[in-house]
């Protein structure tokens, strides 16, 4: 038997070397990056840990766990983009050794392998584990509390005492709402709700043990919300779970999509895993019995209670659907292991959705770069004038050589070629193609993400980058950005001015971050000690009233630099 201290090992080497390297060799995206990373900037410069800020204001969208975990990167390594992609890329390395020691407990050695190599394979997985957004770190937390009452149902019906596996289901779940938010409490307890439902007699804690795990939950939770209520009062708290309430009822119009939006996510996006797991969505193979049935009973719930959730809720962004990566992914390994053990035989009908999921994606990475070279921009820009701000990103500096798409085309034409010998008998195991998608993932994150950053905000983020430095005031108008508090290292004093009387106006209005935009309005219309710019979109009018005041001074890619020339 295989020594599980060098596997593990192994898998951790191998873990640092896929997540590691190049965190920070591109600036953070706007926003979500961006945004995370400021807060965890704000607690290192003001010094407050218990709640989370924006523009030095109470910022209640977020509780402050992954917050935590960026800031003390930070403290580490600077402030800076690696730190705060960091939490990520060891909340990747802990989620692969999680993920084949469940595989190896409950089915097998290789198959646990296979788990790790589905998800490290399958291509936004990968990359997410490189990001500095919150999902990587609260969907591990939602599936090691899951994953517990999978472990207290099993050992149930083994009549063991399952007390610890509850008490961790609590743990593990009140680390997850720390993480991100109550969402968290409502996957859990549907998955524990169904599993109920289907096989009462076993899946049924017993009184004792939901108050054991709702104890330990408490715990965790309640001792930031304890802090927070003593020191602030509830004012923090009632903002935060109103805020879950207008995300759950879809009331952010630009974060609106239409019911099928997580499917076309899941199907494009988490290839291949998400085709070779076609086969076991709906029913275990007939080969599966006791606990290795019980898992994907287990992981096919997780799957379809955050699928059909978040096809409901209208709120809909990328990384909601994103914990259903990880069942995909063991249902995805256990089509490989089948093949390896002689257990199992892809159908040949999977070639179809194979080259159905993975053409686009191949057209997207080979040609993408061909025609965002400057020599062919020109040409098909005209397809955007009726949108001026998307036709002068798209045409500013001069980030692509067209060369870039050579390595995806390689690695597409290859997996095709296999689907083609799967459909003609002559393919057998697919671990191939994810290696293939595990070394695309690594070539996007070195060579096509940091371009797509520099096309997007380069020009933006130089312009914050030179202006603060040399101790200018600069301010977004008619755009949302959080790059003008993080790239241009504000300071709690930048927020305090003769503007102070009109915070409190808008706070007691129940304004959001009433400070800052009181500041931001009062910039736009009164003289001030020092410099003052504003940025606006290149397709945004400003008004008369502030190119009375404001003269346009140069125009930055797809955006427009405004100084103060008049009181």
């Amino acid at each position: 038997m295989k020594s599980r201290l060098s596997i593990h090992f192994f898998i951790t080497l191998g873990s640092i070397l896929l997540f590691v390297p190049f965190l920070g060799m591109n600036r953070l995206f706007d926003w979500d990056e961006i945004n995370f990373a400021e807060s965890a900037r704000e607690m290192l410069v003001t010094g407050d840990w218990s709640r989370v800020q924006i523009a030095f204001e109470p910022f209640w969208e977020k509780p402050p766990l992954f917050i935590w975990m960026q800031a003390i990167c930070m403290k580490i390594f600077g402030v800076n983009e690696f730190a705060a992609r960091l939490p990520n890329a060891i909340a990747g390395i802990v989620s692969l050794n999680v993920f084949y020691s469940v595989g190896r407990r409950h089915i097998g050695h290789y198959f646990g392998l296979f788990v790790v190599l589905a998800y490290a394979g399958s291509l936004a997985p990968a990359l997410y584990f490189k990001s500095g957004i919150i999902d990587p770190v609260f969907n591990l937390f939602i599936f090691l509390s899951i994953y517990q009452l999978f472990v207290a149902e099993k050992d149930k019906v083994e009549n063991k005492v399952p007390r610890i596996n509850y008490l961790w289901a609590g743990l593990f779940a009140g680390l997850a709402v720390l993480t991100k938010g109550p969402v968290a409490l409502l996957i859990i307890g549907l998955v524990a709700i169904i599993r109920i439902i289907q096989h009462q007699s076993q899946a049924w804690p017993g009184w004792g043990n939901v108050g054991i795990a709702m104890f330990s939950f408490m715990i965790v939770v309640g001792t930031w919300l304890g802090v927070e209520i003593y020191h602030n009062g509830t004012w923090f708290i009632k903002e935060f779970f109103a805020y879950q309430g207008v995300l759950f009822k879809g009331q952010i119009e630009w974060h609106n999509q239409p019911w099928y939006y997580h499917i076309l996510v899941l199907f494009f996006l988490c290839v291949p895993g998400t085709v070779f797991a076609f086969p076991h969505l709906f029913a275990n193979q007939p080969q599966m019995k006791g606990e290795s049935a019980l898992l994907f009973n287990y992981l096919r719930t997780i799957f379809w209670v955050v699928l059909v959730l978040f096809s409901l809720v209208t709120t809909k962004i990328i990384h909601y659907s994103s914990l259903c990566w990880i069942p995909l992914s063991f249902m995805a390994a256990y089509s490989m292991y089948g093949v390896y053990t002689n257990r199992y035989q892809i159908p040949k009908w999977l070639s179809i959705p194979a080259l159905i999921s993975i053409i686009p994606l191949g057209l997207v990475l080979c040609a993408g770069p061909v025609m965002m070279n400057a020599k062919f921009r020109s040409q098909w820009a005209y397809l955007l004038d009726k949108d001026e701000f998307a036709k002068n990103l798209l045409l500013t500096g001069n980030t692509w050589q067209g060369w870039e798409g050579i390595v995806p085309t390689l690695l597409i034409l290859a997996s095709v070629v296999w689907i083609f010998k799967l459909a003609l008998g002559f393919s057998k195991q697919p671990s191939i193609l994810f290696i293939y998608f595990g070394v695309l993932g690594v070539y996007i994150s070195l060579f096509i993400l940091p371009k797509a950053e520099k096309q997007l905000q380069d020009s933006l983020i130089q312009k914050i980058e030179t202006l603060s430095a040399q101790g200018a005031i600069i301010e977004n108008r008619g755009f949302k950005s959080y790059a003008f508090l993080f790239y241009g290292a504000a300071k709690p004093a930048d927020f305090r001015g003769p503007w102070e009387q009109r915070a409190k106006q808008l706070e007691a209005e129940g304004a959001t971050l009433p400070a800052y935009q009181a500041r931001k309005d009062w910039l736009a219309d009164n003289a001030y000690s020092k410099p003052v710019y504003f940025i606006t979109k290149i397709n945004h009018d400003p008004g008369d009233d502030f190119k009375k005041s404001f003269q346009k001074v140069e125009t930055a890619g797809a955006y427009i630099l405004w100084k103060r020339t008049s009181p």
